[in-house]
């Protein structure tokens, strides 16, 4: 189910990163135009498309998040008079729209989709509305005692002898300043040594053993606050806040009837920051050691790895990068190549590439890139020897540096890529040369596999809109040969075995006899078809198999084993769907230009047996067929429908049927405008 929730994602990540960037331009904007509240309207709008679609592609940690975003959005709209939390809600806002998007591409790349990921940014999102945190549910199995105990500590001489609610009335307008300033910014160090002392005394005070420790461990999250351990953020500063209440609760009941009610949540989610401290100072390692947090609730090294890669540059800026690097590369190369082919004898004219060279190898030190850089390096030194010797170049010489270029031109996308794409096993050794030039052989059969399967569909394509024309079949089964011989020989056993059944589905299809597929069963085969191609077209990319794809062809072949065949007829296109299938059918890489044109014709669907019905009483159109397994497509079920996402599909049909009125024409014109090609396959696919 991952898979499939996957797979559904890289659909709809172009209208999602287009959503998102929508949402954050208006929010951005709203930042420097803080009295326009229908900029505020216009976020929420966006974020509610954006959770929607997240939902529906069933990946529920950004879904989650978007939800926060959303409802801290509303939030902000509803007291926009009071303009309350206004400036703390912009600021999770803009982090969660900066976050949102990398931790979608970290699960395009294969990560697995977790909201604790995203744990101290829900956080701070669901504070900034006062509501409780979501760590709260995590820690509730939290041993909550420690061997720690209550040691009073008798007053100074000259001290005044208080009680412990008189001290706490006392201390907490202390406590307060110092909490206030440190909230708004201001002599930051000074008033978290305050907030210290305050919690220090009331541990010094307390003769029962849930005050002591409240702020025992109040005072830890403080001493990480001081030494860097943990950030300012909005779920820390919630938190500080609710010991204030705890103060004024205490001298308003007393500290025996306080302690009859510990505030067992707010020690939950302190305890929780404790443990996730990054500093070990003598408070943060006691609480740490009294409480067994390191038992209870362990760092998990992925979960932390995780987050960091959330900060780590994106896998489209490493491509950009890459795309300099190799410019560069370019440039070395085309000199090389043109000095070899005018018979260059002037070593000087060289030179200027020695400069290029150890600039690369730089950029790729930089990127922590030793192996790329040492083979640069390597060339580098060779190049300034023969331009410091100005002696006759050695062809071969000039040869194999552009052939250890090329090698490092070849390698540079996956290794600076693998370096932030996150992984659910523990990292491997770095690939061999051997494993990269695998994948780039892999990568030309299935591109060569995937052209095999364009040239089938558009030769059954072109059979059945001009019959006289079918000499095309006739290379069908040549190049289903070569599809199966791909596939075996990249080991994909399974795929091999659903060609096969394919190719004896055509073989049915194209008989010479006079007999043929049902329409029906033609649409199966159309499915089938776009199966095995969008399941190459997958590998291609370098994802993992999408296995449901196969599931839906193994589906359609077992409805064709039982499909009786029946005579063929001159006119087919209207019997089936099958010629629009191939023409529609989402993300085919091979667009086949036709040679000759008709304008499309809206036909209606007719058995090939069935008598025509008379003209006064017009048969009722049929219900479209159903493509894949029927039971997964149609079977009823009792669960009611979200209103939510009934509306948002239907506005998203209405978005694509504009879509469709608009290219379809276009290209029905003029089969050479691919754009409109592309929009109207999308449409449909959508």
């Amino acid at each position: 189910m991952a898979e499939v929730s996957s797979q559904t994602l890289h659909i709809v990540a172009r209208e999602l990163t287009n959503e998102i960037n929508e949402a954050r331009a208006a929010l951005e904007t709203f930042g420097e135009q803080q009295e326009n509240v229908a900029l505020l309207r216009k976020c929420a709008e966006h974020l509610h498309s954006v959770h929607g679609a997240l939902r529906v592609a069933e990946v529920y940690g950004a879904a989650l998040l978007a939800e926060e975003m959303g409802q801290v959005t509303r939030y902000l709209i509803e007291n926009f008079a009071e303009k309350r939390h206004l400036a703390e809600g912009l600021d999770a806002l803009m982090r969660a729209m900066v976050q949102l998007p990398t931790y979608l591409e970290r699960v395009l790349s294969g990560g697995r989709d977790m909201a604790l990921i995203l744990l101290p940014l829900l956080n701070d999102l669901r504070a900034v509305r006062g509501h409780a945190l979501l760590s709260e549910g995590t820690l509730l199995l939290l041993n909550l005692t420690s061997d720690q105990q209550a040691n009073p500590v008798p007053a100074a001489p000259g001290e005044a002898r208080l009680t412990v609610a008189q001290w706490a009335r006392k201390l907490r307008t202390r406590y307060q300043l110092g909490l206030l300033g440190w909230i708004k910014g201001e002599r930051v160090e000074q008033n978290l040594e305050v907030l210290s002392r305050t919690a220090e005394k009331m541990e010094q005070i307390a003769t029962t053993q849930p005050l002591f420790q409240l702020w025992w461990v109040v005072g830890a999250v403080l001493e990480a606050l001081r030494e860097g351990g943990l950030e300012g953020t909005a779920s820390v500063k919630r938190l500080l806040g609710q010991a204030d209440r705890e103060l004024k609760r205490l001298y308003e009941q007393g500290e025996a009837r306080y302690a009859d009610s510990p505030p067992l949540e707010l020690m939950n989610n302190l305890l929780y920051y404790v443990a996730r401290a990054t500093t070990s100072g003598p408070r943060v390692m006691a609480v740490r050691a009294s409480f067994r947090l390191d038992e209870l609730l362990p760092v998990d090294d992925h979960v932390e790895q995780a987050r960091e890669s959330l900060s780590a540059p994106s896998v489209k800026l490493m491509k950009t990068v890459a795309a300099a690097i190799k410019e560069d590369l370019g440039r070395v190369k085309d000199a090389l190549d043109i000095f070899v082919r005018q018979g260059g004898s002037q070593v000087e004219e060289l030179a200027p590439q020695l400069d290029l060279l150890k600039k690369i190898g730089d950029t790729l030190g930089v990127l922590g890139l030793g192996d790329l850089r040492d083979k640069v390096q390597g060339e580098t030194t060779a190049l300034q020897a023969i331009v410091l010797q100005r002696q006759s170049v050695d062809e071969t010489a000039l040869l194999r540096m552009a052939a250890t270029l090329i090698k490092v031109e070849d390698s540079l996308d996956e290794q600076l890529v693998s370096m932030i794409v996150p992984s659910d096993e523990p990292a491997p050794q770095a690939k061999s040369e051997d494993d990269i030039e695998f994948r780039q052989v892999a990568a030309a059969v299935l591109r060569e596999c995937i052209v095999n399967m364009a040239r089938i569909k558009e030769a059954i394509a072109l059979s059945m809109e001009k019959p006289q024309e079918a000499q095309g079949l006739d290379q069908i089964p040549q190049l289903v040969r070569g599809i199966t011989a791909g596939l075996m020989m990249l080991g994909k056993t399974r795929a091999v075995e659903i060609m096969e059944g394919i190719d004896k589905a055509l073989q049915q299809f194209v008989r010479s006899d006079g007999m043929t597929l049902p329409p029906d069963a033609v649409d199966r085969l159309a499915d089938a078809i776009v199966a095995v191609e969008y399941y190459m077209e997958t590998l291609q990319a370098g994802r993992s198999d999408p296995w449901y794809m196969l599931d839906n062809a193994e589906a359609c072949l077992r409805y064709l084993a039982q499909a009786e065949l029946v005579p063929r007829v001159d006119h087919m296109a209207p019997q089936s769907d099958y010629a629009r299938t191939i023409v529609i059918e989402p993300m085919s890489q091979t667009v086949a230009a036709p040679t000759e044109h008709d304008r499309t014709a809206v036909l209606d669907r007719q058995a090939p047996v069935a008598p025509m019905p008379p003209p006064s009483a017009p048969k009722p159109p049929a219900a479209p067929q159903a493509s894949g397994p029927a039971p997964a497509v149609v079977a009823p079920s009792d669960r009611p429908i979200d209103p939510e996402l009934l509306e948002l599909f239907i506005e998203e049909a209405k978005d694509e049927i504009a879509k469709l009125e608009q290219f379809f024409p276009l290209w029905d014109t003029n089969p050479q405008d691919h754009d409109a090609l592309t929009n109207v396959r999308r449409s449909f696919h959508t």
